[in-house]
């Protein structure tokens, strides 16, 4: 894992790819009738929301994005403001992952059609977020940004690793296993 902090924010792309893309996967078997893997749909929405949002959401907005705006990028509109509705959409698709969990207990078709309707957001969001991050936004962020500013965000990067240490490592193994699967 570099240490420059726009290539650590597009690592943390690849796992969240890894579940999203293993969602993806899942989402005909739950249209369907197979059997639905409430435990590892609940890992799912743990990754997303300790790795994705609170350390990769909380990276960029609230480090990446204020740098940028210091840089005279506009904070609403495009791409800032854009960036950060996804990811309030984003959380919102997670928080409908897990009803569609819950539901599992007492309204099983009820529950597969949450799950799915969750899991196609997901996988139609994440992926095209990702790459305007990825392509236009982290592109111009290293043309913007001045070395004082990527020092500022190496340095609170590290921060937020630290606080999500413990729960990072057995995230990105989560990830991993996926591809296996």
């Amino acid at each position: 894992m570099s240490d420059h902090p726009i290539q650590q924010l597009v690592d943390d792309h690849r796992y969240i790819l890894m579940v999203v893309n293993h969602l993806d996967r899942l989402a005909p078997g739950i249209a369907g009738s197979e059997p639905v893997n409430a435990p590892l749909l609940r890992q799912a929405v743990q990754f997303m929301r300790e790795f994705a949002d609170h350390c990769h959401h909380g990276k960029e907005e609230d480090l990446l994005f204020p740098a940028l705006v210091e840089a005279n990028v506009p904070e609403s509109g495009c791409p800032i403001g854009g960036l950060k509705g996804e990811h309030i959409k984003g959380r919102k698709l997670v928080g409908q992952l897990e009803e569609g969990i819950n539901l599992l207990e007492t309204d099983e078709s009820q529950a597969r059609q949450t799950l799915y309707e969750a899991i196609r957001g997901i996988t139609l969001l994440y992926p095209d977020h990702i790459w305007k991050e990825d392509a236009m936004v982290f592109p111009m962020a290293e043309r913007l940004l001045s070395d004082a500013q990527v020092n500022g965000l190496k340095l609170g990067f590290a921060e937020v690793e630290k606080t999500h240490a413990k729960h990072h490592q057995h995230h990105m193994a989560f990830a991993l296993s996926l591809q296996a699967a």
